[in-house]
């Protein structure tokens, strides 16, 4: 993908959308529009992932701040707690938007090993199954490192938020289900490429 610049957009009203297998689209829904094209559906996966993290975040951020500016105002107590408060639910927001993104690769992976059993054009189905499962990688890494962060966080600011245990109790039930539902998929999808994905033929 090339790298000159051609102008900036603010990815926190971003619109962000796939045209075909190597290109994407983001625009801000009125003057600004960039079509950006990758090299290849890996490529621009790659990508797209990144910029849907980073417009969650961007839309953390100005929230933070909003809510920073009321609680000022407002002169409401346990700054700190709050503040900690705050970083816990963004970084579970990264988690959720991460838990969407494996979602619809797990989906389309599953229409790829499905398509795979009708037994026709093998090789090409393969390579489709393939790409689809790095795709699925991809954004099971992303959500392996949020679920990272998330817990180191958590655990080192763990005596600032005593006062909310109950809320966190509640989230954390939240993301053992959602992380359990992630890893059966997972396991379930693994099990079906092996079995479908045929044996490379030795030629003698």
């Amino acid at each position: 993908m090339a790298h000159t610049c051609r102008g900036t957009i603010s990815l926190h009203g971003a619109l962000i959308h796939t045209v075909d297998s190597c290109t994407f689209v983001i625009s801000n829904g009125g003057t600004q529009t960039f079509h950006i094209k990758a090299g290849n559906e890996v490529e621009r996966q790659s990508w797209v992932t990144a910029l849907e993290l980073a417009k969650a975040k961007a839309i953390r951020a100005i929230e933070s701040e909003e809510e920073e500016e009321e609680t000022t105002s407002q002169a409401i107590p346990s700054e700190e707690l709050n503040a900690v408060v705050r970083d816990l639910s963004g970084r579970l927001e990264n988690l959720r938007t991460c838990y969407d993104l494996i979602s619809k690769h797990g989906t389309a992976l599953q229409r790829a090993l499905t398509d795979l059993e009708s037994g026709e054009d093998i090789a090409t189905k393969s390579k489709i199954v393939n790409e689809r499962a790095t795709l699925f990688r991809i954004t099971s890494n992303a959500m392996i490192n949020a679920c990272s962060d998330y817990l180191q966080t958590a655990q080192s600011q763990g005596h600032k938020w005593s006062k909310m245990l109950q809320h966190e109790r509640d989230q954390r039930q939240k993301l053992e289900e959602m992380v359990e539902q992630l890893a059966r998929q997972h396991s379930h999808l693994e099990q079906a490429a092996h079995r479908h994905i045929p044996m490379p033929i030795t030629i003698l």
